[in-house]
């Protein structure tokens, strides 16, 4: 069953991606500001991909979803199926906040451009200032939800990394809640550095209670609510990593 389903999913999966894409982008016609028809179109894209990798998934406390008021969802990251989970989970309109790379990937690099998802340098300050007022922008006209994965990159073993404070001035800023999404069982299925899924199985997508930023300001606002971020995932399930080993100090060095 293995064997068959990575063959059935390297199979679909390019299709899937070039329909997608094609219908998508066709749909931004008719709605190219809110994007409503398009992200329909990748809501239904990122259940055919689920159902490609053989992956079913289950959304615990939906109802604490808001879509229609401005929020920032964060979430840990461990799968590319992430993403699709997300897409087929949110019922809002979500745009994720994606590295500038990814933007030359055939068909999910040209829809994060064409879609109005958000790029970001990580190298250069000031694009990251510039596209948090381009999110804010967006998500008061259109209520758009932007997705944030602030550990970085995807771990290797599903356990939450440390969150980096800078991916948490969009929401200082606006001052917008921040609600927390723990991912889990997606590593398991299709984990960094595969490109077909190793199993089957379940994808959870745990919904967290919206985090308040009033009162948080600056830098020092921005690490407090990383903080509280990163308990949030840990409370919803998404495992910890193991605490780094402390370097040996003098009275521990060998003796020659």
């Amino acid at each position: 069953m293995r064997v068959v389903r990575a063959v059935v999913f390297a199979v679909l999966a390019p299709v899937l991606t070039a329909l997608g894409f094609t219908f998508a982008s066709l749909a931004l016609v008719f709605d190219p500001g809110r994007g409503r028809a398009s992200h329909a179109v990748a809501r239904l894209w990122g259940r055919s991909m689920l159902w490609a990798a053989g992956a079913r998934l289950v959304v615990t406390h939906g109802e604490r979803f808001a879509p229609d008021v401005p929020r920032v969802l964060v979430g840990n990251h461990a799968s590319y199926l992430d993403i699709t989970a997300l897409l087929a989970a949110f019922p809002g309109q979500l745009r994720f906040v994606a590295r500038r790379t990814l933007i030359w990937l055939p068909f999910i690099g040209w829809y994060i451009r064409l879609a109005g998802h958000f790029s970001i340098d990580r190298d250069d300050p000031r694009q990251a200032l510039a596209l948090a007022q381009t999110m804010a922008d967006r998500m008061k006209r259109h209520r758009k939800s932007p997705m944030v994965f602030p550990e970085g990159t995807r771990s290797r073993d599903g356990r939450l990394a440390p969150l980096k404070a800078g991916a948490f001035h969009l929401p200082v800023m606006l001052g917008a809640d921040v609600q927390p999404l723990a991912i889990l069982g997606s590593g398991a299925i299709l984990p960094k550095g595969a490109w077909v899924p190793r199993r089957g199985g379940v994808i959870e997508v745990r919904v967290g209670e919206a985090i308040a930023t009033a009162g948080l300001e600056g830098s020092a606002g921005r690490k407090v609510l990383a903080e509280r971020t990163r308990a949030a995932l840990l409370a919803l399930g998404v495992p910890d990593a193991p605490p780094a080993a402390p370097e040996p100090g003098p009275e521990a060095a060998p003796r020659t």
